[in-house]
């Protein structure tokens, strides 16, 4: 860790529930490769897996948090672009970029009040968007702007109420253990708050656990073929992959034991409460849920996330995913194959597993409340949605 990571503090409130983010922007997703500074447990891995690392170091769980820089900020700080107005006369936020660090302030001109806070930690691969946190007294408040990708634009940060000046909003526990690697508690004056000894993004270890012993062992037996003292998900059961995805990938859920304690292979429902009996999960955070209902998943024995998602490498193209479907569908018993014809390849993904609105992640604007799409994993017959897939074929 360096310096700044581990700069004193001097708390003075406690964690609490109240006001916390449920979740912050992001696609289920540390700190970037390059300029930005890799994780000192991380490095060992690198210097016997160069290439499984670097991959991984593209993908948006890598890149899920991150300290504030130039390459980590994905909004614009420009003059003309660094102003979000609200519907509320007189109540505007800007971001602003000073001496090399980041800012949010919250004005009220009819008041002539306002509020500056500094971007420490980002939240967010910035492929999708990007959420922002501040330190105070030992805890982390999530600022109240935020960056969406698509648009590529500031905007009220999700859950916030248009025109309020409110920086508030507690990050309990919960929200860092599926957004970095380890962040260590604390109890300062019976208070529980945050150490600065903390690990952004998810690294190999979220996965594979503590690796020093591996390190150390196969440092000094550099002949020994097999990877000793470390855990290979490949090897669990199926629930036990699944348990290893659904630390993060399962929806809300209460916490039994405490956070950053569960370890990979270990059951997930002594760490955290049974699953939500919700007749349709939230395709944002619910993967798991939304997979468990799918008749691909109940009609195999072994089916489970890593069946599709290598978790090591980027991928953004759907035409592999489609592979995955074939080794167990032929494209020549689908009903309407003739129809479809070569489209049925670059449109299973679309057709079977689309996406759709999220209601855990809300968006509020002056004129209107949004929300954001995500691919369901709830793996099945889509009529409408194949309908207008095949109807948008029709007119190209």
């Amino acid at each position: 860790m360096n310096t700044a990571q581990r700069r004193r503090v001097h708390p003075k409130h406690a964690i609490t529930r109240a006001g916390a983010a449920v979740c912050l922007l992001a696609a289920a997703v540390t700190r970037a490769f390059g300029q930005w500074v890799l994780a000192a447990h991380a490095m060992p891995c690198k210097a016997c897996h160069e290439a499984l690392f670097n991959a991984f170091a593209q993908t948006a769980h890598f890149k899920t948090s991150a300290e504030a820089s130039a390459q980590s900020v994905k909004g614009s700080f420009a003059d003309g672009h660094n102003v979000l107005r609200t519907g509320v006369a007189g109540i505007y936020f800007k971001m602003e970029r000073r001496r090399g660090a980041f800012y949010q302030t919250g004005a009220d001109s009819a008041r002539s009040t306002s509020r500056t806070e500094r971007i420490d930690l980002v939240v967010g691969s910035g492929r999708r968007g990007q959420s922002y946190l501040y330190w105070k007294n030992g805890l982390l408040f999530e600022l109240p702007v935020s960056y969406l990708a698509g648009i590529d634009q500031w905007i009220n940060s999700p859950g916030y109420t248009d025109g309020e000046i409110d920086f508030a909003r507690v990050i309990v526990p919960r929200c860092l253990e599926c957004h970095s690697t380890s962040f260590k508690l604390k109890q300062e004056r019976r208070a529980l708050q945050y150490s600065r000894d903390y690990e952004l993004g998810i690294s190999c270890e979220k996965c594979h656990g503590d690796g020093h012993q591996h390190v150390q062992y196969q440092s000094s037996h550099p002949a020994e073929p097999r990877g000793k003292y470390i855990i290979n998900p490949a090897h669990f059961s199926r629930e036990r992959k699944l348990d290893n995805c659904a630390l993060c990938h399962s929806g809300l859920r209460e916490q039994i034991r405490a956070p950053f304690t569960y370890r990979p292979g270990e059951k997930l429902d002594d760490y955290l409460s049974p699953a939500s009996d919700a007749p349709i999960p939230d395709v944002h955070g619910d993967q798991v849920g939304l997979l468990r209902r799918s008749k691909c998943f109940r009609s195999s024995a072994t089916m489970s996330c890593s069946t599709c998602h290598d978790v090591h490498r980027p991928q953004r193209d759907l035409a592999p995913f489609a592979s995955k479907c074939l080794a167990c569908h032929q494209t020549s018993q689908h009903p309407m194959a003739a129809k479809i014809g070569a489209r049925m390849i670059t449109s299973c993904i679309d057709c079977h597993m689309p996406n759709q609105r999220s209601n855990a992640i809300q968006i509020t604007t002056p004129t209107r409340q949004s929300s954001l799409s995500f691919r369901s994993h709830a793996i099945g017959i889509y009529p409408e949605v194949a309908a207008t897939i095949l109807q948008s074929g029709r007119e190209r």
